[in-house]
């Protein structure tokens, strides 16, 4: 399995506040299948000591202390981007927090803004060369109201990242619900963890999905090989009709 959203790195953002912390997140993950944890901590003005280089050194840290561990997991370099911090940072940088070394960024949208405005910001980052992938758009407020305009953006190329945790009963009806919905209708194409530790936001990724109904084939493209197409760069290939199944949950609020 590989998690393409965790905020694995310690002592970045609101993850682990120590490397033991991290290393516990990671033995977590471990535990529940994952081989391959991308670091994305959060690339924001409130964290503003955030950035590229940093993120890499951490991540060659986190590394070194899992094989001192004799831990078979990898930490990738990553980033969550906020569309609003997006547009001031460079290439190189961008490049630099791209998910796993590859053409995609990922994106948080904005909590309180215009759906248009938002929209023309990612377009503008295409046309600057890079992938988008929108994180967790199922709890974006702008887009629980707009779901059309998930349409537009995955119309346009942008890929969509659900959080496994909003799949589950204990997620807020209306994030549950547009998480389904958007599941049932074809407008996720990856699924991540969003964890922040190893106890209060674990990074459930396999186990999550199989408690929300998932089939294992489904587990698979959406943990594993829509991961892997977007670190290599490459379009996920069509994903499963899970839809089919679940249309009656998504409509009701959530399994």
């Amino acid at each position: 399995m590989i998690d393409l959203h965790c905020h694995v790195l310690p002592g970045l953002d609101d993850g682990p506040g120590t490397l033991a912390e991290s290393i516990a997140l990671c033995r977590a993950a471990h535990c529940d299948g994952t081989r391959t944890l991308v670091a994305t901590p959060h690339v924001n003005w409130h964290y503003p000591e955030v950035s590229a280089a940093v993120i890499h050194d951490k991540v060659a840290e986190v590394n070194r202390a899992l094989r001192g561990e004799a831990i078979e997991l990898t930490v990738r370099t990553g980033g969550e981007v906020a569309l609003s911090r997006a547009g001031e940072l460079s290439d190189r940088d961008l490049r630099l927090l791209c998910l796993g070394g590859g053409p995609y960024l990922l994106l948080e949208m904005p909590w309180t803004s215009a759906a248009r405005g938002a929209l023309n910001a990612l377009r503008a980052l295409a046309n600057r060369g890079f992938g988008i992938v929108v994180a967790h758009p199922e709890r974006s407020p702008m887009l629980q109201r707009e779901t059309a305009l998930v349409q537009e953006l995955v119309d346009s190329g942008v890929l969509c990242c659900l959080d496994a945790s909003s799949l589950g009963r204990r997620a807020e009806r209306r994030t549950r619900s547009t998480a389904w919905k958007l599941l049932g209708t074809g407008l996720a194409h990856v699924i991540g963890s969003d964890a922040h530790d190893a106890v209060r936001r674990p990074p459930e990724l396999s186990s999550a999905l199989a408690r929300a109904g998932l089939k294992i084939a489904e587990i698979d493209y959406f943990a594993s090989e829509a991961p892997e197409a977007i670190i290599r760069g490459e379009p996920p290939p069509r994903a499963p009709e899970v839809g089919a199944r679940r249309r009656d949950v998504w409509w009701r609020g959530g399994a």
